[in-house]
């Protein structure tokens, strides 16, 4: 498994964008309900890197031999997660999503060790994972706890979000030879697929009351966290694998928090740098034996 400098550069690059996320879904949260948000955000996404494969004069591959591949990819990776997410933070605000979130390396770290054989489980990367989450928790600085049922089904949503991620990053593998813009442009498609029965049922266009800042929202949250960050993901676990790549929940909750200072004049604290240190160590400690390994 090969890792560079490139791979921790794109990772930062992937927790900026999906910290700002966040954000972009609670504004969708205004005028969409969270069928829609999916359903737009998976759309907008695949018509984005359609465009982009058809740039480069690339092959689309639709409906062909990897269909089925593309649909379960398309289901764990979009449809599911980009629902639930939106779902949860109806009733939770978007620092306690971001910590549920971040405690998805665990679960990468136990499937990989059984599904994969090259990312077996050891001390090195349980001690990396666990310093890297206290990093997380120490930033946010809040208690993860639900205080009634609506809150304990959206925390609960968020979480089997992200581990519906984590099951979709064993099986992209499976097509980790092919072009990244054209299997995220597939998967993407598929996610949308499987959202349109249920956009039928739950879409309510004719109770729109226009939000701009919502449409700005689901507009940013196809393009860039989707259609741009999903292709870079893809090319990142081919590249450093699956529990290397899981490691960005480490670093989403920190740039939520730069965004609440930089965009909403929220305290920037001190707990904020001592987390970041911890993340870095933690991510640190779980790549070391592998950079020793590949000779940088």
């Amino acid at each position: 498994m090969n890792s560079t400098l490139n791979n921790y550069f794109l990772l930062i690059f992937l927790g900026a964008v999906w910290g700002a996320s966040f954000v972009a879904i609670k504004f969708c949260n205004l005028m969409f309900n969270p069928i829609e948000v999916g359903f737009f955000r998976t759309f907008i996404g695949a018509l984005i890197l359609l465009l982009a494969v058809l740039f480069r004069s690339g092959n689309l591959e639709l409906f062909q031999k990897n269909s089925f591949t593309y649909a379960i990819i398309g289901l764990f990776n979009a449809a599911i997660p980009f629902t639930l997410i939106p779902y949860g933070l109806m009733s939770l605000p978007s620092n306690i999503g971001v910590i549920i979130m971040s405690a998805n390396p665990f679960l990468a770290l136990i499937l990989a060790h059984y599904f994969t054989e090259d990312e077996k489980l050891n001390l090195r990367k349980t001690i990396g994972t666990i310093i890297g989450f206290s990093g997380v928790v120490f930033a946010v600085g809040v208690q993860v706890f639900v205080t009634d049922m609506s809150s304990f089904i959206g925390a609960l949503a968020i979480y089997l979000a992200g581990c519906s991620y984590v099951v979709s990053n064993l099986i992209i593998r499976k097509v980790s030879d092919l072009p990244s813009d054209m299997v995220t442009m597939n998967t993407l498609a598929w996610g949308s697929i499987w959202l349109i029965p249920f956009m039928f049922i739950y879409a309510q266009p004719m109770s729109y009351e226009v939000n701009t800042a919502a449409i700005t929202a689901v507009i940013y949250l196809g393009i860039i966290p989707t259609g741009l960050a999903f292709s870079l993901r893809q090319v990142l676990i081919r590249s450093a694998g699956t529990t290397f790549m899981m490691q960005v929940a480490y670093l989403i909750p920190v740039f939520g928090i730069f965004y609440g200072w930089a965009l909403m004049n929220e305290p920037l604290k001190f707990s904020l740098l001592i987390g970041v240190i911890l993340v870095v160590i933690g991510i640190a400690i779980s790549r070391l034996q592998v950079e020793t390994n590949s000779g940088i």
